[in-house]
């Protein structure tokens, strides 16, 4: 009897022992807090992404558009003259240029053109703004050659080697329209900046003085000559807005 009695007390204390360490096993899910979960999964958020940057700020009269790579240009200031009207004549462009236009053609002008370009810019610019029904200044007209619409070709004459850095050449320039071909001759002068060839000034040679009002000069129809409005130079058409 007192045997059997030590055996029912061992395997009663050996219960005891088996369910106090059930109790404590850490792969119960009730022993874990709530709380103690939190905090690891704050931490694993994903941060929200950055704001866009702010759109560029555009300048009146400037289109805001992709800006294109400027033409491949020879070293020999004839390469730089052909390159500057190949494009001009590509681009149809008239009056001061602008937006993806100006991108183009700022590294083919040099720093004394566009320095008198920037406040011929300013008075278009102006003009648009105070006078939107108006027809602004330096918008219409060809200002790297003599005619009003422009040319329609092209071709490199005359070199004169001025100094080691400034050369000229005459080009002959050719307008076609449904009434006929007008043909004259500019001058543009070159100029060697920051390692390249530039253009630096058009002499314009279009216009005649000795035109009359009416009829034929030379056989050359007056009506298609009348066209060329612009004389002297583009520096000088430029600094009248200064």
């Amino acid at each position: 009897m007192r045997r059997l009695r030590q055996r029912f007390n061992l395997g009663f204390a050996s219960l005891l022992v088996l369910s106090s360490t059930a109790c404590l096993s850490p792969t119960d899910d009730a022993a874990i807090a709530p709380q103690d979960i939190a905090p690891t999964q704050a931490n694993e958020r994903t941060p929200p992404p950055p704001p866009p940057p702010p759109a560029p700020a555009v300048e009146p009269g400037v289109r805001a558009e992709a800006v294109a790579e400027p033409l491949p240009v020879g070293d020999s200031a004839a390469d730089a003259a052909q390159a500057f009207y190949r494009m001009h004549l590509q681009l149809n462009a008239s009056g001061l240029p602008v937006g993806e236009d100006l991108a183009r053609y700022q590294p083919m002008l040099s720093r004394r053109l566009l320095a008198l370009m920037a406040p011929a810019a300013r008075e278009r610019d102006r003009s648009i703004a105070q006078a939107p029904g108006a027809k602004p200044p330096y918008v219409d007209e060809d200002l790297f050659t003599s005619m009003y619409d422009g040319a329609t070709t092209f071709k490199l004459g005359k070199r004169s080697v001025i100094a080691a850095d400034r050369e000229s050449f005459e080009i002959d320039f050719s307008y076609t329209e449904a009434s006929g071909t007008s043909r004259w001759t500019d001058r543009v002068q070159m100029l060697r900046e920051d390692g390249r060839w530039k253009l630096d000034d058009v002499e314009y040679g279009g216009y005649h003085d000795d035109w009359t009002d009416a009829g034929s000069v030379g056989g050359r129809d007056h009506d298609r000559e009348r066209n060329f409005a612009v004389r002297g130079r583009l520096s000088d058409t430029l600094k009248q807005s200064e």
